[in-house]
């Protein structure tokens, strides 16, 4: 019988934490064919990740892989089962042990990633992993849980560090009540977005013509049961709650709704959108807040809070959001690196 957490002295919430776990490794090395399924999910049509002719120009060789997938290369399969060479001990074992203690439900609530360099075509990807911390017991809008924040690094065949995250989940026992799991309250931006929807030309952006306070295009995403299901097999997050009604019902969801990792795929596809193919995102980190369920659309909108020149490079920090009818469900921060001199950022294989 399960018997729900109350910080008993059976549940050791420091020793959960600090070791770091790995490798897992990833079925298949980078292609493009999980390249052209994740843009195609995404609605993503940037030329550097689907043109072999814009690539050559731009001085690449192989076909090159958008950062936002930096995770979905290492994430199990359709079996829930690892690939081999992956590490005996679990990546999930803190889940295991806290859903022992009468909290199943886990959603993923907050990302904070760094990227370092593109993967191309060919390139093996594998990650480490560390829980860093562990609140004690919320109580949210959702249920009581405990806010479980780790530390990801993503390595290469070379073990050379492509991207690495903070990401933070919410393990819980559900109530049905409404689906927040941020413990915050709702942010606006600084200042209302009054440019009008666009859809990009995916021509690159001049620095010289962006100024701070400015505020960036509105993108309107409908938000349907195939964007949610195919985005999740796009992301190889095969989670019940992604494609399974009542499975996310019994977590206090309406309905299905969307993964983590497609709200980062489409923040990072909004970003390039404007910015152009030439861009590199070198930073992104965003919360998640009322889920996006289907039936409903999503209008992301940014504005520019900085512009500076960094060792030569070009530097534009952007606070962005995705708000459907019941709120936000995303709001962040991004950094981009942008052309200087007519010249891409070298951001780019090591």
């Amino acid at each position: 019988m399960t018997t729900t957490t109350n910080n008993k002295s059976d549940l050791d919430l420091p020793a959960l934490t600090g070791k770091r776990t790995g490798p897992y490794c990833s079925f298949n090395p980078v292609s493009r064919v999980q390249i052209w399924q994740w843009c195609s999910a995404m609605g993503d049509r940037n030329p550097l990740y689907l043109d072999d002719d814009y690539r050559s120009r731009a001085g690449f060789d192989q076909v090159v892989a958008p950062p936002g997938m930096m995770q979905m290369w290492t994430m199990r399969n359709v079996n829930f089962e690892y690939a081999p060479g992956t590490t005996a001990d679990s990546t999930y074992s803190v889940f295991d042990v806290l859903g022992e203690h009468g909290l199943p439900d886990i959603v993923a609530v907050s990302y904070d990633i760094s990227f370092h360099r593109l993967l191309l075509e060919g390139d093996r990807a594998h990650h480490y992993t560390k829980v860093e911390s562990i609140t004690p017991l919320k109580q949210t809008a959702l249920g009581k849980g405990h806010f479980v924040t780790e530390h990801t690094e993503f390595l290469d065949q070379n073990d050379s560090l492509y991207a690495d995250a903070m990401i933070t989940y919410f393990v819980y026992r559900s109530e049905q009540a409404t689906a927040d799991a941020s413990g915050a309250d709702q942010p606006a931006l600084t200042a209302p977005v009054s440019e009008p929807l666009w859809k990009s030309d995916y021509s690159d952006i001049s620095y010289q013509s962006l100024h701070e306070g400015q505020a960036l295009p509105q993108l309107v995403i409908p938000i349907t049961h195939k964007l949610i299901v195919s985005c999740a097999l796009a992301t190889q997050d095969f989670m019940d709650v992604h494609h399974n009604p009542p499975a996310a019902q019994d977590a206090a969801m309406p309905d299905i709704f969307m993964n983590i990792l497609t709200t980062n795929g489409l923040c990072a596809r909004y970003l390039s959108d404007w910015a152009g193919p030439a861009s590199r995102l070198k930073r992104i980190s965003f919360k998640l807040m009322t889920p996006n369920v289907p039936g409903d659309t999503m209008t992301m909108q940014g504005q520019i809070v900085k512009l500076e020149q960094v060792d030569n490079e070009s530097h534009v920090t952007i606070d962005f959001a995705g708000r459907n009818s019941r709120g936000f469900h995303v709001t962040g921060s991004a950094t981009l690196l942008l052309m200087v001199n007519g010249a891409a950022p070298a951001y780019v294989a090591q």
